[in-house]
């Protein structure tokens, strides 16, 4: 039944693409042409749709997968604080809204090639969701861009808490590569491809087991003060046997490894203020933990988002 309901759900947003969109929950985004149009106003919504084969979490996912389906609403005002909401719908899952996460931050620009990004973000989860994501509820986030001509290279530091502790890091490395315009030069398209490294905090445990063996001390038999009633095999050098004690010890670390390496070839298409990005990503995890299901594979996903 769900399956039904949630395809139900994306074909009313693709038939209403002028009034939905798709958008990131921690940055805000607009095409060029919405920031055109927007440029006059105090600040401009989007609305979004999102679909892709499976869900992950910093390169991480689960052995099933679980295609989804999810839209989103932001604000962004002219200072540059935005506000945003995202629901995700999985396939196959029991609750009809399996994740909400809501998030506010602050762009900023440096200059004419650096652009900044601070958010934090909250998580909130159906109570049978599958997602690797669910063993946390809180994220804080600061990150920026910087356009050196021939990379464009973005670097954040995500530090998520609540349940579970921990810092990621992604790098990526991307360059939009322009494609002839379509219908008479007015639509532009273009590959945007990038290559994404995420780095981030494992926890190891160390178990220690001590054997200590306890030597009885006294001059032994009779005279043993210990035992006075001596136990018929003394030999008189007082080293009686005693027993022997184990400790187990258990202590946990963390390190800070190489998570997941990416490849994303996106195709970015604008239309007046639409944009439609479908794309291809190569997902490969290293330095996986025992019972971490992650396996290299691809993910495909469509965006499409309207700005007004």
């Amino acid at each position: 039944m769900k399956p039904s309901l949630a395809i139900c759900f994306l074909l009313s947003f693709l038939l209403t693409l002028p009034a939905f969109a798709t958008e990131s929950p921690t940055a805000p985004a607009t095409s060029s042409v919405a920031a055109q149009d927007t440029a006059s106003k105090k600040g401009w919504w989007t609305v979004g749709l999102e679909t892709a084969n499976n869900a992950s979490f910093f390169g991480r996912n689960t052995g099933t997968q679980y295609p989804y389906v999810a839209a989103s609403l932001t604000y962004t005002h002219t200072s540059g604080l935005f506000i945003s909401a995202m629901s995700y719908q999985l396939f196959n899952t029991e609750d009809f809204i399996d994740e909400t996460d809501v998030s506010a931050g602050y762009s900023f620009k440096v200059g004419e090639r650096f652009e900044g990004v601070v958010s934090y973000s909250r998580f909130f989860f159906g109570p049978n969701t599958p997602l690797v994501k669910s063993v946390t509820s809180n994220a804080a986030t600061v990150g920026g861009s910087l356009d050196w001509k021939y990379l464009l290279t973005g670097l954040s530091a995500s530090y998520i808490f609540g349940g579970s502790s921990d810092l990621f890091t992604v790098l990526d490395n991307s360059r939009y590569l322009p494609l002839q315009n379509l219908w008479k030069g007015k639509n532009p398209v273009g590959l945007d491809p990038k290559f994404t490294i995420i780095a981030g905090t494992q926890e190891f445990s160390q178990t220690h087991t001590t054997v200590t063996e306890n030597k009885k001390k006294g001059l032994g038999n009779v005279l043993d003060p210990l035992n006075p009633l001596g136990n018929g095999k003394g030999n008189g050098k007082g080293n009686g046997n005693g027993q022997t004690t184990t400790t187990t010890t258990t202590s946990t670390s963390k390190r800070f490894r190489v998570l997941n390496y990416a490849i994303t070839v996106p195709v970015v298409f604008s239309l007046y203020n639409v944009d439609i990005e479908p794309a291809y990503r190569f997902s490969l995890p290293v330095n996986k933990l025992e019972g971490d299901e992650s396996k290299a594979q691809s993910f495909v996903s469509l965006n499409l988002s309207y700005t007004f």
